[in-house]
């Protein structure tokens, strides 16, 4: 096979714990030839030796034996990098968040048809399992029509880094958001949320940007959508909850239950304004029908967590089947736009300001 030559603009926590770490597990399919990074000492990995150290992105990017550019360094840089690699040749895989604004992406998108290049969100958590497990539930009819799903990553935790910085593009809502907003788009059948309401906290992290949030989509005929991330909350709670008019579901990465009725094995129950015998109140015995899924390994824990490895080695599969093979890409940059629209309009309505290298 001819793996895809790969060079790494930031070579972090994302750079280097993920993205390298995952390509070198597919070396038929993927090489790490190029790694810039603002910190000399990180400009190298022990699995590529022979990759080339550049102290510039533009070292990157012009380098002729780089065919794709990972953009995985400060969030309020995506965006400009990603849109010159696209104009320099190179396919692109950009760490989220994918821009700030819808204008953002537009632009990256433009890029990318005018060179003739990929340009990918790295949204791999749409591959977890246990996403994966909920979607196909909903999907199935079984809980009925959905009438709201509640997403959570709860947590107790205080953070100090750049990621709590809005000059870096910061907040909780741009760095584990993006997964969420995912997740919820999806669950919500990719349809254009009426009303997005936010609500934002900045609880125990040392910058300025929210470390705690809420966000709500509404549409006639959908179910509301609740996402939420605590850095405050210092018990487990679930990451799952799905209610229907038939049933619910309920659960963590690692373990999902469900319970639903089916109506027409029930008595019709029709409007009786008359005084129920004895002064009880309504009841009945409902026939309920139960399932459990398992996840088959360990997943994260969400939020401040280390990515699952699996999830990222689908993603890069199917970027791999988009370059070498002509593929489909399987999550496209236009999905991503509606998700970055939503989260734009968080933004917008609580007058929070975008990092000044967005296109706002």
């Amino acid at each position: 096979m001819d793996p895809i030559r790969v060079g790494i603009i930031g070579f972090g926590r994302s750079g280097c714990g993920i993205h390298a770490n995952a390509i070198a597990h597919i070396p038929e399919q993927f090489t790490v030839t190029a790694i810039c990074d603002l910190l000399p000492e990180r400009r190298s990995h022990e699995k590529f030796p022979l990759a080339k150290a550049c102290a510039s992105a533009e070292e990157v990017i012009s380098d002729p034996g780089v065919e794709l550019v990972v953009v995985a360094s400060y969030n309020c840089t995506h965006a400009v990098l990603a849109e010159k690699a696209l104009l320099a040749g190179k396919h692109v895989l950009c760490e989220k968040p994918f821009g700030y604004t819808t204008a953002d992406v537009d632009a990256m998108i433009a890029a990318s048809k005018k060179a003739g290049r990929i340009l990918q969100p790295f949204q791999q958590r749409r591959f977890e399992e246990d996403f994966q497990k909920v979607r196909e539930i909903c999907r199935s009819g079984i809980l009925g029509d959905l009438t709201y799903i509640r997403i959570s990553w709860p947590g107790f935790a205080r953070r100090w880094d750049w990621q709590t910085s809005r000059r870096y593009g910061g907040g909780q809502l741009y760095n584990n958001g993006p997964h969420l907003i995912d997740h919820a788009m999806e669950l919500f059948e990719n349809r254009e949320p009426e009303r997005v309401t936010a609500r934002f906290r900045n609880a125990l992290s040392s910058g300025d940007a929210e470390d705690e949030f809420d966000v709500l989509l509404q549409a006639a005929g959908a179910p509301d959508v609740e996402i939420m991330i605590s850095a405050t909350c210092a018990f487990p709670q679930d990451r799952w909850l799905v209610c229907g008019k038939a049933g619910t579901l309920r659960g963590s990465g690692q373990k999902l239950e469900w319970k639903y009725v089916d109506w027409s094995r029930h008595e019709k129950r029709p409007l009786d304004l008359h005084p129920l015998e004895g002064r009880r109140y309504c009841s009945e015995k409902l026939d309920w029908q139960t399932g459990v899924w398992e996840a088959a390994q360990n997943t994260d824990a969400g939020a401040g967590a280390a990515p699952a490895p699996k999830p990222v080695l689908k993603l890069y599969d199917s970027l791999y089947r988009a370059v070498r093979l002509g593929e489909p890409q399987l999550i496209t940059p236009e999905q991503v736009r509606k998700r970055i629209a939503v989260m734009e309009q968080c933004y917008r309505q609580n007058d929070i300001p975008f990092p000044r290298e967005s296109r706002s």
